[in-house]
C-alpha cells in the first residue's frame, strides 16, 4: 500500500481533515435511502451505543440452527461446528461494526435468513425426494471456471452455457429451487422470474442507486446464469459480497479451508436435485471465483470434473475488484466514513488466496493437473468462440454448428461496456505495486506478470465482466 493505516479490523475510517476528504480517498454514498428510514438510524445509533436494538446474531444462528437433523448428512458434527462458528463470526463482526447504518444490517440480516431458510427447505425436500433425486440426479464430468475475479470467468460461463446440451444455473433457480424445474417446462416462462425480479425492484425503491452502481461492474438478472458457489456460500449464510463489513477476522475464516467441506457437500446435492428434474443432456457449467477457495472439497465432490482457471494480472484485477465491492459495501455505510485505503488493504487480503491457493494446490498435486486448463484473460478476449473450442478439446467434448452460431449470437447482442464501464487504478487504492509483484513472486513470474503497462490497462475504461 501506499500508506500503511493498519485494518483495525474494518476499513471506515473518518478522514481527519477536510483536505483528506477532498482527496478522492473517502467517497461519498452514492445511495440516497428515503428520509422514512430516519428512525431505523436512531435505533442503529442505540445498537452501536449499546449492542442492543439491532443485534442480528442470534436470529441468523437460529436460521442456520434450524436445519437440524437434516444437515447431518453435510458432514461430521465437527465439521457443522466449524461451518457454524465462521458463520458467527461474521455475524458477530457485523454486530460490532459501528460504521454499519441500520438499513445496511437490517439488508443483510434478511439476505442471511431468506438463504438459509431456503436451505432448511432444501434439505428437506432432498430428504423427502431421496430415492427419485439420487436415482435420477447425474452431475458428471462438470465444468467448473474459477480464478480470479474480474478475469472474464462471467463471459466464459456464459458462453459455454449457450451450448445447448449443457445446463447452467440460472439466478432464479438458485434464488428460489423449489420446487425444481421440471424437464420440459420453459425457463423463460416461471414464476420464479418475476418473484426474483419484483425483489431486485424493492431493493431499488429502498436503495435508489444502489443496482444501477453494481450494474456498472456485473449485470445481475433474475434470467442470467450466476456464481454457483458464491450462492451456494449464501444459502449457508455466508456472505462474500459484505465480507469487508464483517472485518477482517470473517474474511480471515471464510478463506480458509475450514467451513469448505460442508458447503461443496451441500452444493453437490443441491445440483444433484436440480439435475435429477431437470438434467443436463451432457454437462454442467459451474463459475465461481470461490471455488478458487475449496479447490480441495471441489475435487471430493467432482472428482470426474475439468476446472478452468481464468487469469490476468492481479495488478489489474485489484482495483477493479475494488470497484465491483466498493458499490456493493459503500451502500451499507455511514456517508463520508468509506476508507478507499482501509478498504484495499481488506480487499487485497480477501483476493490474494484465489490465486495463491489453486496455485500452491497444484504444486503439491501434480496428479490433478490433467484435469485443469489455464484460460488467460487477452486470448480469452482476443478470440471468445476459439478459447471455447479449446476448453472443449481439452475436455473431449465436440463444438456443434448450433453451438457455435449460438456463441456468435450472444457475442454480438452482449459487447462490452454495454451496461457501463468503470475507470479505476492502483493509486486510487493506495496500492503499493512493487511491493505485491515481489511478495508473490512466483505466481506473478509463473504466468509472466509484472508492471509493465500495469497503469495504462488499469487506468483505461474497463467494461463489466
Amino acid at each position: 500500500m501506499a500508506e500503511s493505516v493498519g485494518l483495525g479490523g474494518y476499513y471506515a475510517h473518518f478522514p481527519e481533515s477536510n483536505e483528506l476528504a477532498a482527496s478522492g480517498r473517502f467517497p461519498r454514498n452514492h445511495v440516497r435511502f428515503p428520509a422514512k428510514l430516519k428512525p431505523l438510524e436512531w435505533l442503529n445509533a442505540l445498537h452501536v451505543r449499546t449492542g442492543r436494538g439491532l443485534s442480528m446474531e442470534a436470529a441468523i444462528l437460529a436460521a442456520f440452527d434450524g436445519a437440524a437433523p437434516y444437515d447431518t448428512c453435510l458432514g461430521t458434527p465437527e465439521e457443522l461446528q466449524i461451518l457454524r462458528s465462521v458463520l458467527a463470526t461474521m455475524v458477530r463482526g457485523l454486530d460490532q461494526n459501528p460504521n454499519l447504518l441500520g438499513i445496511g444490517r437490517l439488508l443483510v440480516k434478511q439476505f442471511a435468513i431468506h438463504y438459509l431458510t431456503g436451505r432448511n427447505a432444501v434439505l428437506q425436500y432432498y430428504a423427502a425426494n431421496k430415492t427419485f433425486i439420487e436415482s435420477h440426479g447425474k452431475i458428471q464430468a462438470p465444468l467448473i471456471i474459477t480464478g480470479l475475479p474480474r478475469t472474464g470467468s462471467t463471459l466464459l460461463q456464459r458462453l459455454l452455457a449457450e451450448d445447448p446440451d449443457s445446463r447452467s444455473p440460472l439466478t432464479f433457480e438458485m434464488e428460489a429451487p423449489l420446487p425444481p424445474m421440471p424437464r420440459d417446462s420453459d425457463p423463460l416462462s416461471d414464476s420464479r422470474i418475476a418473484q426474483a425480479s419484483s425483489s431486485l425492484t424493492e431493493l431499488s425503491r429502498i436503495a435508489p442507486g444502489f443496482i444501477e452502481k453494481l450494474s456498472e461492474s456485473h449485470l445481475w438478472s433474475a434470467t442470467e446464469y450466476e456464481e454457483s458457489y458464491l450462492y451456494m456460500l449464501g444459502h449457508n449464510g455466508l456472505s462474500v459480497m459484505n465480507a469487508p463489513d464483517a472485518g477482517e477476522s470473517y474474511v480471515t475464516a471464510l478463506t480458509g479451508a475450514g467451513c469448505h467441506g460442508p458447503v461443496m457437500r451441500y452444493e453437490r446435492l443441491f445440483f444433484t436435485m436440480l439435475d435429477a428434474y431437470r438434467p443436463a443432456r451432457s454437462h454442467w457449467v459451474l463459475k465461481a471465483p470461490t471455488y478458487a477457495l475449496a479447490l480441495p472439497f471441489v475435487f471430493n465432490e467432482y472428482p470426474d470434473a475439468r476446472i478452468v482457471i481464468t487469469h490476468r494480472n492481479p495488478l489489474i484485477t485489484m482495483p477493479s475488484l475494488c470497484r465491483l465491492m466498493e458499490s456493493w459495501c459503500i451502500a451499507f455505510n455511514r456517508d463520508g466514513c468509506f476508507d478507499k485505503y482501509r478498504f484495499a488493504e481488506l480487499v487485497m487480503k480477501f483476493m490474494i488466496p484465489f490465486f495463491s491457493l489453486p496455485f500452491q494446490y497444484r504444486r503439491t498435486h501434480p496428479e490433478k493437473e490433467s484435469q485443469i486448463l489455464d484460460v488467460m484473460y487477452d486470448e480469452l478476449f482476443s478470440d471468445p468462440v476459439a478459447m471455447v473450442r479449446r476448453i472443449y478439446d481439452f475436455s473431449g467434448l465436440r463444438v456443434t454448428t448450433a453451438f457455435e452460431e449460438r456463441m456468435r449470437r450472444y457475442l454480438d447482442n452482449n459487447r462490452q461496456g454495454k451496461y457501463g464501464r468503470h475507470r479505476y487504478s492502483l493509486e486510487e487504492y493506495g496500492i503499493d505495486a512493487e511491493a505485491f509483484v515481489d511478495e508473490h513472486a512466483d505466481y506473478m513470474s509463473k504466468y509472466n506478470f509484472g508492471l509493465q503497462n500495469v497503469s495504462a490497462a488499469a487506468s483505461s475504461a474497463m467494461p463489466s465482466s
